[in-house]
């Protein structure tokens, strides 16, 4: 007899973030497309390696990870793929400006796949939209008080 074979490709990791932010587009996209920057204003970004123009490695506590930008187009889309120790991560951020201008909605979501995130989905996916909330948080601040130095 043939075994029924499960086809479900669902990653084990799935989660979407939203936050208002009460700054323009531009301004917020130009926080999130500067990944040098991210350990300036996101607690959990400990570094950043810029390796080429769509490539860098980072540290996002407690992972290093290597990450590729797959999208950009400022200002409405930013897009990253990475890769660590058991992990592949597809995040995408869409940003999108109020009528007025004045406030900016960013969306994110995020897929996990590997032995990290099968393992451990019960615990991480949760651990992870906190974390990603927290980013959101960060990167509102960031913005409001964001001038370039």
């Amino acid at each position: 007899m043939l075994l029924n074979v499960s086809t479900n490709t669902r990653p084990p990791i799935e989660v979407h973030n939203e936050k208002v932010i009460n700054a323009p587009a531009e301004r917020v996209w130009d926080l999130l497309a500067d990944v040098e920057r991210w350990p300036s204003w996101w607690r959990l970004c400990k570094w950043v390696k810029k390796e080429s123009a769509r490539s860098f490695t980072w540290k996002a506590h407690p992972v290093t990870l290597r990450s590729t930008i797959v999208a950009k187009a400022r200002p409405r889309e930013f897009a990253i793929t990475a890769d660590g120790l058991g992990v592949h991560a597809e995040r995408a951020v869409t940003v999108t400006p109020s009528l007025d201008g004045r406030s900016t909605v960013v969306t994110s979501p995020e897929t996990q796949v590997g032995p990290l995130p099968w393992l451990g989905r019960l615990i991480l996916a949760p651990r992870l939209h906190a974390a990603n909330d927290a980013m959101f948080e960060a990167l509102a601040r960031a913005a409001m008080q964001w001038t370039w130095s």
